[in-house]
């Protein structure tokens, strides 16, 4: 157990102080500044990557300690520095073990307590003089809006990474993520006829009965074979008299594989055709892989190597199924072996958000764990 080396209020006032920083996605430069203040005096060499999305304040960081040798297998040990709304104005609070806001903003513990964590780790390596695996610490931006700092990392000078932790999923310390869900995005334009609604409608092909005759035939949320299915947006039309034209709709397919996922798509590419066929109008479908699913072999060297830094810093491992995407999936999709850890971050992107004291340690002694070789 490494809990000796957590002070814990220490380790809870960094976090308050990270979680108050503004950086929601594509504007995280005040977070990596205050990442690059809190390290500087560790002798831990900082790169920043950018990123080619129009707008971004800030690239991922890497930081790389000085005995780091990137030539060696390596250990990637991440976290996300964007949060998904605001905390520029939180206020948080402390009781009865948890921390909290004060109701009107989220706490940002979804992923600032997973970067606390880690840099707490590289701090407390130097003042104990703990001696620490071949790693480095990468901490990315823009997770929340799709992984885009984790989908556009080049690590190629970096061609013996063994694999990546991330340290970022909603459930408590001990759990980890075996076999993540995938997630494909859908648009669906359905093209009809305008005419006057009132002098002419049957000259028309009225687009929002076709959408809605085709929504209403596609069996949404949890499906048989665990997969799901969405529309989770529609708009269209242009006035009470016209006939309406056009209209897009938006959804999702989650499933347990890409094979689960593809079926259902073909059922929606079936469906709608045939539908907007048959009301002579027509449709286009667009889709974008969100993220691709994963699962780790139970006799693969890193699920085994999940374990081991799990029981060392005293918690029962405990794999799950999970339908929430993270960097993992992005890291995975490269082919680069990649878990994501529990750290207690409790109902994520809401005013309701907390993490408990005793999770925040536990995800520290776990960080340090992965990050420090310990005798045991």
């Amino acid at each position: 157990m490494n809990e000796k080396y957590i002070e814990h209020d220490t380790l809870v006032d960094e976090f308050c102080t990270l979680a108050k920083i503004e950086g929601i996605p594509l504007n995280e430069k005040k977070v990596a500044d205050y990442i690059r203040r809190y390290l500087e005096p560790l002798d831990i060499r900082i790169v920043e990557r950018s990123i080619p999305v129009d707008g971004s304040k800030s690239g991922n960081i890497l930081c790389i300690p000085q005995e780091t040798d990137p030539k060696k297998p390596l250990i990637f040990l991440a976290a996300h520095m964007d949060t998904v709304r605001s905390t520029g104005n939180l206020n948080p609070v402390i009781k009865d073990g948890a921390i909290t806001s004060d109701g009107t903003t989220i706490l940002g513990a979804d992923n600032r307590a997973g970067v606390a964590a880690l840099l707490y780790t590289l701090r407390i390596a130097r003042a104990k003089k703990l001696p620490l695996h071949n790693v480095i610490v990468l901490f990315t931006v823009a997770e929340e809006i799709g992984m885009i700092g984790a989908r556009n990392i080049d690590l190629a000078d970096f061609p013996s990474i063994e694999r990546i932790f991330v340290f970022d999923c909603s459930r408590r310390p001990g759990i980890f993520i075996q076999h993540c869900f995938g997630c494909l995005k859908f648009k669906v334009t359905v093209l009809g006829k305008p005419a006057h609604a009132g002098v002419n409608p049957e000259k028309g092909v009225n687009a929002i009965a076709i959408a809605a005759a085709i929504i209403n035939s596609l069996e949404q949320g949890r499906l048989e074979d665990e997969a799901t299915f969405n529309v989770g947006s529609i708009h269209g039309g242009e006035a009470t008299n016209v006939v309406s034209s056009e209209v897009v709709f938006d959804g999702e397919i989650r499933g347990p594989s890409m094979e689960i996922i593809e079926k259902h798509l073909d059922n929606l590419k079936e469906t709608a055709s045939s539908i907007a066929t048959r009301h002579y109008g027509e449709i286009q479908i667009d889709t974008t892989l969100a993220f691709a699913p994963y699962y780790i072999d139970p006799a693969s060297n890193h699920y085994k190597a999940a374990e081991s830094i799990l029981r060392k810093a005293g918690l029962k491992p405990t794999p799950i199924r999970y339908t929430g995407g993270s960097d993992a999936n992005a890291f995975n999709a490269k082919g680069i072996p990649s878990i994501n850890f529990g750290i207690g971050a409790q109902q994520p992107h809401s005013n309701e958000e907390f993490i408990l004291i005793e999770d925040l340690v536990k995800t520290t002694e776990l960080t340090l764990s992965a990050a420090v070789k310990f005798d045991n």
